[in-house]
C-alpha cells in the first residue's frame, strides 16, 4: 500500500512539473506572437516610408511588386524574399 501511495506521490510531482513546463511554453509562445505582430507593424511601417521616398531600386521595385501580388491575393510560393525549402 505504501509503494502504491510512493507512486501515486511521484505521479504527482511529475505531472506538476509538466504543467509547469507547460504553461511557461504557453507563455514564451504568446509572448513571441506578441512580438513578431510588433515587429511586423515595424516593418509594414519601415515598408510605406521607403515607399513614399520614391526609391526606384531594383530592390524596391521587388518589394512593391511582392506588396502588390500580397494584397491581390496571387504571391506566389516562391518570391526572391522567401526563406521556405523547395520541393524536388
Amino acid at each position: 500500500m505504501q509503494n502504491e501511495l510512493d507512486v501515486l506521490r511521484a505521479e504527482n510531482v511529475l505531472l506538476k512539473e509538466l504543467a509547469a513546463l507547460s504553461e511557461q511554453r504557453y507563455q514564451e509562445i504568446k509572448r513571441l506572437k506578441k512580438e513578431n505582430e510588433e515587429l511586423k507593424k515595424q516593418l509594414e511601417q519601415m515598408t510605406k516610408q521607403l515607399f513614399a521616398q520614391g526609391t526606384d531600386s531594383w530592390f524596391m521595385h521587388n518589394i512593391k511588386r511582392q506588396q502588390t501580388l500580397k494584397h491581390d491575393g496571387r504571391l506566389p510560393l516562391s518570391t526572391p524574399f522567401s526563406f521556405t525549402e523547395k520541393k524536388k
